[in-house]
């Protein structure tokens, strides 16, 4: 019987380096809409300044993603930056490591007993809140868990994380983040007024706003629209 004859074996260590290479161009792309995110925040509040404007601080992150939101609903994303841009969630997460990672034990204290105490009963009330109404106007568990989540603790990325930990669907988590995003531009307009009316000093005001504003940029826009110290 004639020996088998071995046929040499493709190489596979290739490969995934092709698929990185793949996503080049949407990480690429994604970097670019966030540099140029910076770049707008940083241009309008100079203009502002320079011409005496009272105008929204808006955080890089909202014209990231306005910008994003344009470019989508205009030409669209190319074929061949779509594969890495689908990558956004793992960036995202990593960035919420790294801006965990800049706060020590030290700040933490110096926030006092009393505000940790007051964001661990936010927390737990607005979740409690949010999942009482999302029964009470019958609404799909999983979309009532976003809104939950994204209410108590930091917003859109806290909605982005907990919908793959909760194998929510893509409609639940859009309509999450847009109502998220809505309750908080309404803030910036209301709650400097709120504050202002109710004579709330800065740091009373800006632990308020912190606490109430469910989206982290707008939080701290909220808080630089009463003033320098609330925002900080």
């Amino acid at each position: 019987m004639a020996d088998a004859i071995t046929l040499p074996q493709a190489r596979t260590d290739a490969q995934p380096s092709f698929q990185f290479l793949r996503l080049l161009p949407g990480i690429f792309l994604l970097a670019v809409i966030g540099y140029a995110g910076k770049v707008l925040e940083q241009n309008i509040n100079r203009y502002a300044k320079t011409h005496h404007y009272t105008i929204p601080n808006i955080e890089y992150v909202l014209w990231a993603i306005l910008l994003g939101l344009l470019l989508s609903n205009t030409i669209g994303v190319p074929q061949i930056f779509r594969a890495g841009v689908a990558t956004y969630e793992f960036w995202l997460k990593v960035g919420i490591v790294l801006l965990g990672s800049r706060f020590l034990l030290g700040d933490i204290a110096k926030l006092g007993g009393v505000s940790l105490a007051l964001v661990a009963i936010e927390i737990t009330g607005a979740i409690a809140f949010m999942t009482f109404l999302g029964r009470a106007f019958k609404l799909k568990p999983k979309l009532s868990s976003l809104l939950a989540v994204g209410s108590a603790v930091c917003g859109v990325s806290a909605i982005i994380a907990a919908k793959g930990a909760i194998e929510a669907d893509d409609e639940d988590s859009s309509f999450s983040i847009a109502a998220i995003l809505a309750l908080g531009a309404l803030a910036l307009f209301t709650f400097p007024l709120i504050g202002h009316a109710l004579h709330l000093s800065d740091r009373a005001y800006g632990l308020w706003a912190g606490l109430a504003v469910d989206n982290t940029a707008e939080a701290t826009a909220a808080g630089a629209l009463y003033s320098d110290a609330a925002a900080n």
